[in-house]
């Protein structure tokens, strides 16, 4: 066939082209950043969620110091038990906000092996036992159905401050409907002996004064709580008393359930529980509880011990 000029439309594809490809290439690359940057996201979601949900603190034990805080309290370092439980929900692609049982909120950053603390330093007025602590650092590894931290802090109490350390925390996470979770909690428990140097079942009560500061009274904590199982997860507990109070048991930890109950002893004086967390291992409690006494007095019983018999 004989040579012909290519017509004006030809030559105008030609030109054209060499940037229609351009263009194209140019979206894949786009669409590739975009999958790219929602699979990252879709990654980051992932990572968070070994994290979430609701994690109570395992048995303290003073032997490894499992759960046990030390803070530096004048006469020497006093040891905490911790219980309790946190629920860690996602805020954003790698943020996680917790919130404490006691009414503290917490946010962190997920890092590549760990949740951090972010920003360091947060400050919280705990609402349950009205005092105040700022967490310098608080750092959360998860393995499975279990999890581990240290926590580095200081309590402020009276206008001081004093360094509180958890170099050994421990949680399982737990279901919110557990009904298998009462059967450890039932049986007759007895508080053990109480001990002024540990706090261990040391009850502070605070009695209004008409003039001047609360007259506050230290008693030891005795006697006998009697627990059955009612329905599903949930248990009721006898005090020597005569009083009844109901809990909800999830894992290893049983908290008063709803969490203000009020009982009229048989003098009419009332007792009101404003909160009672029980952590057991089956053999051993840990426990605290809040309250007004019969006598109109705040009552606070921070280290509960009691054993199984």
């Amino acid at each position: 066939m004989p040579y012909s000029e290519p017509t004006t439309a030809r030559r105008t594809a030609r030109r054209l082209l060499p940037l229609a490809l351009a263009l194209a290439a140019l979206l894949a690359a786009g669409g590739m950043l975009r999958q790219g940057r929602a699979e990252a996201a879709d990654q980051g979601i992932a990572k968070l969620g070994m994290y979430l949900g609701k994690w109570n603190y395992d048995q303290p034990d003073r032997v490894s110091m499992t759960n046990i805080a030390v803070m530096n309290v004048p006469g020497g370092g006093l040891q905490a038990p911790q219980i309790g439980d946190i629920v860690f929900t996602a805020e954003g692609r790698d943020r996680v906000v917790g919130r404490t049982d006691v009414g503290c909120t917490w946010r962190f950053r997920a890092t590549a092996r760990s949740l951090e603390l972010d920003p360091p330093s947060q400050l919280c007025h705990n609402p349950t036992l009205n005092v105040s602590y700022t967490i310098i650092r608080w750092t959360v590894t998860v393995s499975g159905q279990h999890e581990k931290e240290t926590i580095t802090a200081k309590s402020h109490r009276a206008g001081r401050d004093y360094d509180f350390v958890l170099e050994k925390g421990a949680r399982t996470k737990v279901k919110e409907y557990d009904p298998h979770a009462a059967t450890k909690f039932t049986g007759i428990w007895t508080y053990d002996p109480s001990a002024p140097k540990t706090r261990v079942n040391i009850r502070v009560t605070q009695y209004p004064a008409p003039e001047g500061a609360p007259t506050v009274v230290e008693s030891p904590q005795q006697g006998r709580v009697t627990i059955v199982k009612d329905y599903d997860n949930r248990v009721t507990a006898r005090t020597d008393d005569g009083c009844t109070w109901s809990l909800l048991s999830r894992g290893n930890t049983a908290k008063l359930d709803p969490p203000t109950q009020t009982c009229t002893l048989r003098t009419s004086a009332a007792i009101t529980l404003k909160y009672w967390t029980i952590t057991t291992d089956g053999r051993q409690q840990t426990s605290m509880m809040i309250g007004i006494d019969e006598r109109g007095g705040n009552f606070v019983l921070s280290t509960g011990s009691l054993t199984k018999h």
